[in-house]
């Protein structure tokens, strides 16, 4: 009889086993895509190679062992996968061939392994768990090397000095990091019900706030101020039938003036910010990358293939930046690199995408009554913003990229409100 119940025993706890290295797993791997463990390693690849290929090999390992749960995944990817397709396929007329193969092996296959594994694996809610452990431990990390290692954490005798950057590379970077990390440990603190998690989400929620602050980017304060706008109003004007709709149809006239009235102020009040109307030159690289995509409007140069450092196209946009020999590092407008390197076809289908997986999203938003029915909503309007005046969607390896795919799969896999448990994909 003991031997009996040992042997149901067992399995259980090698589950509970697994499942712990699952999760491990999935808050190294965000780290890893935040770009913090490079930056933390100076970039050594010697280091760096075999992590991404690890990360890429278990999670196929983990993917073929619920081979169940991937089928059903991989077949909610639909125009997805079709934008997938164009970038491998862009190889066949990537400028830069050698730097498109290395991107697709080494950046592309590993976020898109992980993603499909982590949108099967996880239910919606688990998914913002482990990405709050692993954006948690980059803030806290951030906070050491920022105070015990300024050297490191700080930006020393440039431009920025002084400017908190912790374990990213630059400033602007550690403000993107930490308005992510904002939004989801609001949206835990806000919407979750009283308990110790929610305590935790506040604690992390201010943490993150005055990281931002002291990275000194007066960009990712505005986002970070206009995020939280529009999420305290989603809050107080959910769903409630004709009220609902007067109100988003008085907020959507309100929208209009607003554009209207920076159409023509916007310069003064850039200026009033601190800041050149140029955007530190953005402007003039968005002006030269837009011609370079009209050379080649449909299929645009390959993946990963147009800021390269020998790359005449990207020089040319340079010299209009005002650089002397100055590649940019991309368009600091996510759009615009996605039309750069899969043309307007590759843009289009990007941004079909995004648009349908953001009505589901709204229509998620309009009751939300649990984090998980709020969170699409609200990453999605920061990708949308973050890319504005930066490029975190498709250049290399970025969070934002894997995130999108995951909430991409994850609005499709797991239904709204539901018991988890009883809709999980099965192995």
């Amino acid at each position: 009889m003991q031997l009996a119940e040992d042997s149901r025993i067992e399995p259980v706890e090698r589950q509970a086993r697994l499942a712990l290295i699952e999760k491990g797993y999935s808050v190294f791997a965000w780290l890893f895509f935040s770009n913090g463990v490079s930056t933390v390693l100076n970039d050594n690849e010697t280091l760096l190679k075999p992590m991404r290929y690890g990360i890429l090999l278990l999670a196929l390992l983990l993917l073929s062992a619920r081979w169940r749960g991937t089928l059903r995944a991989l077949s909610k990817g639909g125009v997805l996968w079709a934008l997938m397709a164009v970038m491998v396929l862009s190889l066949g007329w990537s400028m830069s061939p050698s730097y498109t193969v290395d991107s697709l092996r080494g950046e592309v296959l590993p976020m898109t392994a992980f993603a499909v594994y982590f949108s099967s694996r996880f239910n919606m809610r688990e998914q913002m768990r482990l990405l709050a452990i692993a954006l948690g431990i980059g803030a806290l990390l951030s906070f050491f090397y920022a105070t015990a290692m300024p050297s490191v954490g700080r930006h020393v005798g440039d431009k920025f000095d002084g400017a908190w950057k912790g374990i990213y590379s630059q400033k602007h970077n550690f403000s993107t990091s930490m308005t992510l990390t904002i939004l989801l440990f609001f949206v835990l603190g806000v919407v979750n019900r009283p308990g110790f998690e929610r305590l935790l989400a506040r604690i992390g929620l201010a943490v993150a706030t005055a990281m931002i602050i002291l990275s000194t980017s007066k960009s990712g304060l505005l986002i970070f101020i206009a995020m939280m706008v529009i999420m305290v109003l989603t809050r107080l004007f959910r769903w409630r039938g004709r009220r609902s709709v007067l109100i988003l149809d008085l907020a959507g006239l309100a929208a209009l003036g607003a554009i209207a009235g920076l159409s023509v102020t916007w310069r003064d009040i850039v200026i009033s910010l601190g800041r050149d109307p140029t955007l530190s030159a953005r402007t003039y690289i968005w002006a030269g990358a837009i011609d370079k995509i009209m050379d080649q409007p449909l299929l645009g140069y390959g993946r990963a293939a147009f800021w390269v450092p020998d790359s005449l196209p990207a020089f040319e946009v340079g010299l209009l930046a005002g650089s002397q020999g100055f590649v940019p590092a991309h368009a600091h407008n996510g759009f615009i690199d996605v039309a750069i390197d899969l043309g307007l076809i590759g843009l289009g289908l990007f941004v079909f995408g995004l648009l349908l997986t953001y009505l589901i999203a709204i229509r998620r938003a309009y009751k939300a009554e649990a984090p998980e029915d709020l969170w699409p909503f609200a990453f999605l309007t920061l990708l949308v913003m973050s890319n504005l005046t930066e490029t975190v969607l498709m250049n290399r390896v970025t969070l934002y990229w894997v995130l999108y795919m995951v909430i991409f799969l994850s609005v499709r896999i797991w239904p709204q409100r539901t018991e988890w448990k009883s809709v999980r994909p099965s192995a």
